[in-house]
């Protein structure tokens, strides 16, 4: 995939693209992958999406990029360089709406500004769907990107918007649709984007397995080539050649 290049001179609002992960940590990772994954391997397979959420950043065509992490030791240099030139931060809040609307704080009061929030645990999502929440961002005051479990693997804003993330069940199937009701309440124009499956569980495993063979092209060429090693994926999928 080419990455997208932006004008520095383009004005308009600065972008800022942030991921928010947990530290890869064995045992502290993808746990309900168990027992389709040991610790071990469901390690790999989270550092293998990480990496791939940081490459699809650094190719968006942000102006600034973050990376927000929870549960992180103090010495963190290993993931530090391999974020360069994101910013590392830790997350700060009691649950994660605390910690989104902590975070879109710091990302959005430094002037007019576009800012969007994905998560690690959607390996489908590339660089021009980080665009296309960007380019929504233009006409619309909030994106979402649907994942198939009721959640959402990207949220965008243009404002401030710290009810947006109140009162909120999170870890529930009911997540996207309470924050839809919010920003109906809130008056914000929402744009959405295509659903996509999360892979946090055995079925997801398995559901995305099936998918990425049918894709036969994938964006995610870590998790692929992961996926590949461990023997779970043909290698005919990554980027179409053999693995």
């Amino acid at each position: 995939m080419r990455a997208v290049v932006r004008s520095p001179y383009r004005g308009g609002p600065v972008e800022r693209v942030a991921l928010f992960a947990r530290w890869p940590e064995l045992g502290r990772v993808k746990t309900r992958l168990s027992p389709a994954l040991p610790p071990e391997l469901a390690l790999r397979l989270y550092e293998a999406m990480l990496e791939d959420a940081l490459g699809a950043m650094s190719r968006c065509g942000a102006d600034e990029s973050f990376v927000y992490w929870a549960d992180a030791p103090p010495d963190r240099g290993l993931w530090d360089g391999k974020i360069t030139p994101a910013r590392s931060q830790d997350q700060a809040g009691e649950d994660l709406g605390a910690r989104l609307e902590r975070a879109f704080d710091d990302l959005l009061k430094h002037g007019p500004a576009r800012a969007v929030i994905l998560g690690a645990d959607c390996p489908m999502l590339d660089a021009d769907m980080l665009r296309r929440a960007f380019d929504a961002l233009a006409e619309h005051d909030l994106v979402l990107g649907p994942s198939r479990d009721g959640g959402y693997y990207l949220i965008g804003l243009t404002r401030i918007a710290p009810s947006l993330f109140r009162d909120i069940a999170w870890g529930t199937d009911e997540v996207l649709e309470q924050t839809l009701d919010r920003a109906r309440g809130l008056r914000l124009a929402v744009s959405l984007l295509p659903t996509l499956d999360d892979l946090d569980t055995p079925g997801d495993l398995v559901r995305w397995l099936v998918t990425a063979v049918e894709a036969g092209e994938l964006p995610c060429r870590r998790t692929a080539g992961t996926l590949c090693e461990l023997g779970l994926l043909p290698g005919r999928t990554m980027g179409g050649q053999a693995h």
